[in-house]
């Protein structure tokens, strides 16, 4: 048996069967405590024949017996009770039920109250969380927290008495403290009656809170990877904190090690760590996977050291302080596109790394933060501008006392840096501060609010290209005058099963003045430093729809519609063009709509409309429905002109009761390819399962198996490679 367990060519299925009984028997703790009578609680007894001995304290019942006592309910042929003795017996067709679902039957039961131990004859106990049945011709509850038995067999399968499960697992000699362990001898795994995996001993723990141990591996192979095993460790530090180690083994391609460290000091602090690490054995063989056009647009960056290190961590301090970090780093601008977990985190093109300090007070906000930016579509990040620090202060809008006057204050001071000392671009400080002055104003059924908002910029500059002083000012201000209104009906109506809708409108009108401000000779940082002058009028009308169905449930957001759009007083008059023959004043026509009249089917869409050259600029759509049955499918879509255009979806159909079957995809348009696309096909038994995937990403072609138990989790987890693109 040694050498078949230790064959190289079946290591695996030695991984397997460690896997499968560790998943079997951590989950019932074989914990029937329920199954005893307690001395000092009220109990009832009913029966064909009841004896009752007052002074003895004992019962003797039967025919058709019922004994309850709390949320237990016991019924069998003949039972006697001893409450002075603290001893029980229950005969003939023993069945033990309790309000939990939890569940006993058995030939005979014997109770010791005072000692809190039982003896189980021909026995079968249903676990009702995760559907485990265990049945034995001899259970022993030696203590409060200890069994034992000669043979047990567990399964999650339902089937009648005379029926053999789909698959089950036994042990004999078992013996099991509860949140302790499971010990047994010659267990073995079963499909119907056939055993087909054997282990001479086990210890496993057999805890129901978190515990330490080995989480379930994962298996692959491609030619890509060689074979692929990911293994993964989990420590339960205390209540509050946890670790999961990895190791993931490459053949082919390398070694994988990481870490994740969550921790949960109190509600005020908390926070998490994860840090992996790839040693590639060749890059450049990975480089040759990928076709050549599918780097993503990153640059050749990579060593063979590969590494993610992210922390994000929450501090809460008194008076109002709080503290933040989230940071984000990566060794090179290709990790994402070999170890991305998700197909969209392949096409993150920047990670922000932040830590900030704020202080809260009743009305105003102090936030001093460091923001370093790492731009992955560029090799040399020396040119990318960091915010080290950055410091913003906020006042909310506020009363002057005794007067109809509103003032707020945005304000900000930040110093630009570049890793690449300047050479790569001006450094340098800046202070704005912009207050606003508002006057609201009740015009019948509008609300007028004029406000003016002088703003104030500072710049101390240095190794900019565009020369000047180091020492730059700027003052500009900008007006503006919103009115708005909201209109509101309610009505009934009986369809879609709503008997009541309410349906707000909320138009507006506003106009902007930003006058035309010399501004060339300013750094450019950002948008900030370069206001454009605005001479324009711009509406939007809102509106919302909810609903009340009949069973009295409020709907928010059954529709929800925005639309928008400006017109440029200064391009109108040929103020703001070139070519003042060409004038476009309308800007592009912004919309957004939200439909969801049920919880399963919902659709939204996002768009900008070139009213000259009548073209859509830019669109963001998505819908998603399903049905009772278990079908469901989401679509959505995104084009950004000259920039982006491409599309996801997914769909999941309940074939029958046991099969389900599925497709994914992302096509780019503009490619004309697919980013990724899959499908997968599942098998659902009662008490097992069976799912076969197939993925095509840009590098391999995989096809994943995983085989779980009900009840019990996923037990095995595979995959292969197919025909990579290039060997």
């Amino acid at each position: 048996m040694g050498a078949f367990l230790f064959n190289k060519n079946n290591l695996s299925l030695f991984s397997v069967l460690s896997v499968i009984f560790l998943s079997a028997f951590t989950r019932p703790a074989l914990a029937f405590d329920g199954v005893a009578f307690r001395k000092d609680a009220p109990i009832e007894i009913s029966g064909e024949s009841v004896i009752y001995d007052d002074a003895k304290k004992t019962y003797l019942a039967e025919g058709d017996v019922v004994i309850i006592q709390g949320d237990m309910t016991l019924t069998a042929e003949k039972a006697s009770l001893d409450m002075t003795g603290g001893k029980a017996r229950a005969e003939g067709n023993v069945v033990v039920t309790k309000s939990d679902g939890n569940y006993m039957v058995a030939d005979s039961l014997d109770i010791d109250m005072d000692k809190e131990t039982a003896v189980i004859v021909n026995g079968k106990l249903y676990f009702n969380d995760n559907n485990i049945y265990v049945y034995g011709a001899e259970i022993k509850k030696t203590g409060k927290e200890t069994f034992e038995s000669p043979a047990v067999k567990i399964t999650s399968c339902d089937c009648e008495n005379d029926e053999s499960p789909a698959w089950s697992f036994s042990a004999n000699g078992a013996k099991v403290t509860a949140e302790g362990y499971f010990t047994g001898v010659h267990s073995f795994f079963y499909i119907k009656d056939v055993p087909v995996l054997y282990s001479p001993f086990i210890v496993v723990p057999v805890k129901t809170k978190r515990q330490t141990g080995f989480l379930t591996p994962a298996f692959a192979f491609s030619r890509l990877r060689g074979t692929k095993v990911d293994n993964a460790f989990f420590w339960n530090i205390s209540d509050s904190r946890d670790a999961t180690f990895y190791l993931d083994i490459e053949s082919k391609r390398g070694l994988g090690k990481g870490l994740e460290y969550r921790y949960f000091r109190t509600k005020a602090s908390f926070g998490e760590f994860y840090f992996y690490h790839f040693k590639e054995n060749d890059m450049d063989r990975v480089r040759s996977f990928r076709s050549d056009d599918d780097n993503l647009s990153r640059p050749l960056s990579a060593t063979d050291d590969r590494w993610r290190l992210n922390y994000e961590h929450m501090e809460f301090l008194d008076k109002g302080v709080s503290i933040k970090a989230d940071i984000d780093l990566v060794s090179d601008d290709e990790y994402f596109i070999d170890f991305a977990k998700d197909p969209k985190e392949r096409s993150i093109e920047s990670l922000e790394s932040k830590l900030s300090v704020a202080k809260s007070w009743d009305k105003y906000n102090l936030t001093v933060q460091a923001r370093v930016f790492d731009n992955l579509l560029l090799e040399n990040d020396d040119g990318v501008l960091q915010r080290l620090p950055e410091a913003l202060f906020t006042a909310t809008s506020q009363n002057v006392p005794s007067t109809p006057i509103y003032l707020s204050l945005k304000s900000g001071f930040v110093n630009f840096v570049r890793f690449g000392g300047g050479r790569e671009g001006a450094e340098g400080q800046r202070l704005d501060m912009m207050p606003q002055i508002s006057l609201p104003l009740d015009a019948g059924l509008f609300d007028v609010t004029p406000s003016f908002m002088p703003r104030w910029t500072m710049y101390e500059t240095r190794n900019d290209p565009s020369g000047g002083d180091d020492f730059r000012k700027r003052y500009i201000y900008e007006f503006e005058t919103a009115a708005t209104t909201s209109l509101v009906k309610f009505f009934g109506a009986d369809f879609w099963g709503f008997e009541k809708f309410r349906h707000i409108v909320r138009p507006g009108v506003a106009y902007n003045y930003v006058p035309p401000t010399r501004q060339t000779r300013l750094p450019s940082f950002d948008e900030v430093d370069r206001i454009a002058a605005k001479n324009e009028i711009s509406y939007s009308l809102n509106t919302t729809l909810a609903g009340k169905l009949l069973d009295g449930e409020v709907r928010e957001d059954i529709f929800y519609m925005d639309v928008s759009q400006k017109y440029n007083l200064r391009e109108a008059n040929g103020d703001d063009r070139i070519d003042p023959l060409r004038k476009r004043p309308f800007s592009d026509v912004n919309a957004e709509v939200i439909f969801k009249p049920s919880a399963r089917f919902s659709a939204s869409s996002k768009a900008a409309y070139d009213v000259y050259d009548s073209r859509v600029e830019n669109l963001d759509g998505a819908i998603a429905a399903s049905d009772k049955r278990g079908d469901n499918i989401s679509l959505s879509y995104r084009f950004l002109r000259g920039l982006t255009r491409y599309a996801e979806g997914n769909a999941i159909l309940a074939i029958t009761q046991k099969w389900d079957a599925g497709a994914l995809a992302r096509y780019s348009f503009m490619d004309d390819k697919y980013i990724e696309k899959g499908y997968f096909v599942d098998y659902k038994h009662q008490c097992w399962s069976v799912r076969v995937k197939y993925s095509e990403r840009l590098e391999e072609k995989i096809v994943f198996f995983t085989f779980g138990l009900n009840g019990l989790g996923e037990v095995f987890s595979a995959s292969a490679g197919l025909d990579e693109r290039k060997k």
